[in-house]
Formats: C-alpha cells, sequence, structure tokens
C-alpha cells in the first residue's frame, strides 16, 4: 500500500503538472476598419466676389436719408446707408459674419461717422440652410453738419470739400463654433 500511495501520489503530481502546463484554447479574433466622413463646404462671397477678393463701395450703393451734396458728392449734413450683401449659400455650417470700421485711420473731416448697424456690435449669424444662406452688412454714414457749428469744424469740413474720403471696412467670416 505504501508503494500505491507513492504511485498514486506521483501520479497526482504528475496530472497537475499536465494540467499547469497544457495550454487551453481561447477564442480570439480581430479586424480593421477604415471608414471615410466628408468635411463641410465652405463658401462665402461678399456683393458677388469671393470674400478673398477687396470689395468697393461708392456713393451710388448708399440710401440716403438726407442727402444734400449734388453730382454723385456727400456734404454736411447727409446721412444713409450702405447695404454690403454676404451669401454663404454652399457651406455646410453655420456662418458667422464680423463688420468692422477702422475710423481712427481713415482722416475722415470732423462730424463724419461710419458704424455698423447691422448684427450685434457688428456680428450677425447666418443659421445653415439648404439654399439661402444671405445676410446683409448695414452701414450707416452721416456727415453733421448745423448752422451751430464751430469754426474749427467749419474748416475740417472746408478743407475736405473735393476729395475722396475713404471708409476703410473689415468683413470676416468663420464658422460659428458651439462656444459662440
Amino acid at each position: 500500500m505504501k508503494g500505491n500511495k507513492k504511485v498514486l501520489t506521483l501520479a497526482v503530481l504528475v496530472l497537475l503538472l499536465a494540467v499547469c502546463f497544457t495550454t487551453y484554447a481561447i477564442y480570439r479574433q480581430s479586424t480593421n476598419g477604415t471608414g471615410t466622413i466628408k468635411a463641410a463646404a465652405w463658401s462665402v462671397t461678399v456683393k458677388g466676389q469671393p470674400i478673398t477678393n477687396n470689395f468697393t463701395f461708392g456713393l451710388s450703393d448708399i440710401t440716403w436719408t438726407t442727402h444734400t451734396g449734388k453730382n454723385d458728392t456727400i456734404a454736411p449734413g447727409d446721412s444713409g446707408t450702405i447695404t454690403i450683401p454676404v451669401d454663404a449659400t454652399g457651406s455646410e455650417v453655420d456662418v458667422l459674419v464680423e463688420a468692422a470700421i477702422d475710423t481712427a485711420n481713415a482722416s475722415l473731416p470732423d462730424g463724419f461717422t461710419a458704424t455698423v448697424t447691422s448684427g450685434t456690435n457688428g456680428v450677425a449669424t447666418i443659421p445653415y440652410a439648404a439654399s439661402g444662406m444671405t445676410t446683409n452688412v448695414v452701414i450707416t454714414v452721416t456727415w453733421t453738419g448745423t448752422l451751430e457749428d464751430t469754426a474749427a469744424k467749419d474748416g475740417t469740413d472746408l478743407a475736405a470739400q473735393g476729395s475722396n474720403l475713404s471708409i476703410p471696412v473689415t468683413l470676416k467670416a468663420r464658422q460659428k463654433l458651439a462656444t459662440d
């Protein structure tokens, strides 16, 4: 019996070793995938031209509220609005349009103001639509002039006569973000 116990213990030990060192089968599989996504389209024009082009406007683009200047001119006491169409049709995102006027570098006479009066603080949103993604940037120009003007203002008004007045406008269009 003693010999049988040794044989049995040895057999159990060999069986345990065999179980410990035997590899069990594990089902394993893998795959690779490739997906494609399409980037949204972007298209913005200003006055019918790509936004990358410079645009111009003149007196014929002003809708006058008051107009005393003749022969395509502006004079003290005149005011009106300039409407600049911005078209983002073809874009596949919401578009934010920002307009700013650099009147500090414009060399305009005393009492002449140009302000962006569309949007909120010069910023307008064009929400995505399948067609008709447009907005207008509206600039109000005013050249004050009254009988109570000072001699200094009268002097700058007279100094401006016959000259071309330049109103520098910057329009920026960008995708509207969720954080805007």
